[in-house]
């Protein structure tokens, strides 16, 4: 769950892609026990793996594994450690904008609950193909931000008048699109029956269980395409078919183009761009 507790919050644009200047793995409290921060042009965002503080405007905020800050640019900031600490980081920019709906409110420091798995996976890629795919990286940078920003909106409460199975019905399909789901093994999952299930999400999402998880990864894949201008036959896989055929087909059917034409839409844009 996200940590309503914290008194300092921030507006993030996420218009925009962030471009990353920086992306790694942070290793401090081996000959310091305190570390000072403050970047001046940068945003800085951390998973933390280890047990301390973060100081910032005032307020003293505890650092647990599975947690999330995010910090602006020009803002002091403090860590405490109580031995070697080890944590995920980006320092990305942020495009600025002037569009209120492209922007969210969120705390400095969030709780990853159960979604700690799909977020340390979009930092990992992150990391892994920050030189390679930089475009890939960004990608899943923005990902992880907007959907922190999701989490924040909807504080994962009866807001949206969602029964507690579809929601965590659909915290498990988001984390696992790339994996094998069945209506079975979500149903188990959330304690209903197979039929139970199904029933819920017709009435409050109007689609089947396998409907939505298909456009899921369907929105997913258009994402990576246009964002990170993979191969199709990469994308395929991460979003869970592991037969391209009939992933041309279904994002055909749900987007009215095949694949190599989202994606090569995006090439485009990126080859003028560069000229």
């Amino acid at each position: 769950m996200l940590d309503q507790r914290s008194p300092v919050r921030w507006t993030v644009p996420l218009q925009e892609a962030p471009t990353i200047a920086d992306v790694g793995v942070g290793r401090h409290g081996i000959t310091s026990l305190t570390d000072d921060w403050c970047l001046q042009d940068l945003w800085s965002v951390h998973l933390y793996g280890y047990t301390g503080e973060l100081e910032v405007q005032g307020a003293v905020l505890p650092i647990a594994p599975g947690h999330v800050s995010l910090v602006p640019p020009g803002v002091a900031t403090r860590y405490r450690y109580r031995g070697e600490a080890v944590h995920l980081f980006a320092h990305i920019r942020l495009p600025d904008t002037a569009d209120p709906g492209a922007r969210a409110e969120l705390p400095v420091m969030l709780e990853c609950g159960a979604d700690l798995p799909r977020i340390r996976d979009r930092f990992q890629t992150a990391l892994e193909f920050h030189t390679r795919l930089p475009q890939l990286a960004q990608a899943e940078l923005w990902s992880l931000l907007c959907h922190l920003a999701g989490r924040e909106a909807s504080r994962y409460d009866d807001a949206l008048g969602l029964h507690p199975a579809v929601r965590a019905a659909i915290t498990r399909i988001e984390s696992r699109l790339r994996e094998p789901l069945s209506v079975a093994t979500l149903a188990d999952h959330v304690g209903l029956s197979h039929n139970h299930l199904g029933r819920l999400f017709r009435a409050q999402l109007g689609t089947t269980v396998v409907a939505y998880i298909r456009s899921r990864r369907l929105a997913r894949a258009h994402h990576l395409l246009t964002r990170a201008s993979l191969p199709v036959k990469a994308v395929a896989p991460m979003v869970g078919f592991r037969d391209l055929q009939s992933f041309n087909k279904a994002f055909r059917r749900a987007y009215g183009v095949p694949p190599t034409a989202a994606r090569n839409g995006v090439m485009g844009q990126f080859n003028r761009a560069e000229r």
